[in-house]
């Protein structure tokens, strides 16, 4: 989707302690062999901290850099991946309780690690058809700290998880950076991929089941759900981001950055910068191996890091890339317009 007039005014996150990947091997919990392999050193982990009181304080350090008024926020969109509180409430109401108020359009994007995307689609069409004064908040947190997941081992062998929030102020007024376009197609010959052979009901969380991706994905896979799958998603990836680039106007030497899952280095640059052509210095991963996979929050995390960082100027564009269960494939490019006031 070719967007016009939809700026980001402004960007916050919440990234809590890390432990060094060290920790894990001498524990036991990861092994030697797989940092090795993977390259991976580290994973941001919250514990007690509630992933809606994360999602807050990344919201709250936006408005802080930007001075918005958080209740002017005409829509908010809450992205995560895991639980986040009570069966039956729903963490984007916490955000209205104590922050934007009651008036917002407040709800969840359940998108898995691609929330972000879907959130930017549908706030850049509200955004069309608002006033010029409109906004529209996205927040995405996630907090893994459960006796039901093993952060290290989930995901094998190309991710750990990690905990963190991040948001996004969106307006038509002009702020650092634009988006230029959007958007996600789903390889649906995978949708077994997620769920493996786990019945539909009752939830496995009701059951106390322990979620593990890589036991699903072995699954799908014994049942000869993989076959071809590597070459539908390559298909599917390099259609939307040759329509997304196109869209914006862009050409991929022209990219001065991509921001894709944070996974091990194989992940990132065999799995995609391959295809672009593009060295891992063009990429978050010297970043990202150090935080872990952050649900719906790698890429935005990701360009936090890189604006506070100084490393991202104005004139420069960016292309975010995410996948995600479905199997959704996702895509957004941007263009640095201004230094942001908190950037080094």
């Amino acid at each position: 989707m070719k967007v016009t007039d939809v700026h980001l005014a402004g960007l916050g996150s919440y990234l809590p302690e890390v432990v060094p990947i060290g920790v894990a091997v001498a524990q036991g919990a990861y092994s030697a062999e797989a940092a090795e392999r993977t390259g991976l050193t580290g994973a941001a982990v919250a514990g007690e901290v509630p992933a809606p009181d994360m999602a807050l304080t990344a919201a709250r350090r936006l408005f802080e850099r930007t001075g918005h008024d958080p209740a002017a926020v005409g829509l908010l969109l809450y992205a995560d991946a895991f639980q986040a509180g009570p069966e039956g409430w729903f963490p984007h109401a916490y955000l209205q309780a104590n922050l934007v108020g009651g008036e917002a359009l407040a709800a969840g994007v359940r998108q898995g690690c691609n929330g972000v995307f879907g959130a930017l689609e549908l706030a850049a069409a509200y955004l069309g058809a608002a006033g010029r004064g409109a906004s529209a908040l996205i927040t995405a947190a996630d907090n893994m700290t459960s006796p039901l997941v093993d952060r290290w081992q989930c995901l094998r062998p190309d991710f750990i998880l990690g905990d963190g929030a991040t948001a996004v102020l969106l307006t038509r007024a002009p702020g650092f950076a634009r988006l230029l376009s959007v958007g996600s197609v789903t390889v649906t010959g995978l949708e077994g991929l997620h769920r493996g052979d786990e019945p539909l009901h009752p939830p496995g969380a009701a059951l106390g089941r322990p979620l593990d991706f890589a036991a699903r994905f072995a699954a799908f896979a014994a049942r000869g759900g993989m076959a071809d799958a590597g070459l539908a998603v390559v298909k599917a990836r390099g259609e939307l981001l040759d329509r997304v680039l196109a869209e914006a106007g862009v050409e991929v030497p022209d990219l001065a950055r991509v921001l894709y899952n944070h996974g091990s280095r194989e992940y990132v640059e065999n799995g995609l910068l391959g295809m672009l052509g593009l060295p891992l210095e063009r990429s978050n991963w010297a970043f990202g191996r150090g935080v872990g996979h952050l649900g719906a929050g790698d890429q935005l995390m990701s360009l936090d890091h890189l604006l506070t960082a100084g490393e991202l100027g104005a004139g420069d564009r960016v292309l975010l890339v995410g996948l995600g269960p479905g199997v959704t494939i996702a895509a957004a490019v941007l263009e640095i317009t201004a230094t942001p006031p908190w950037s080094a």
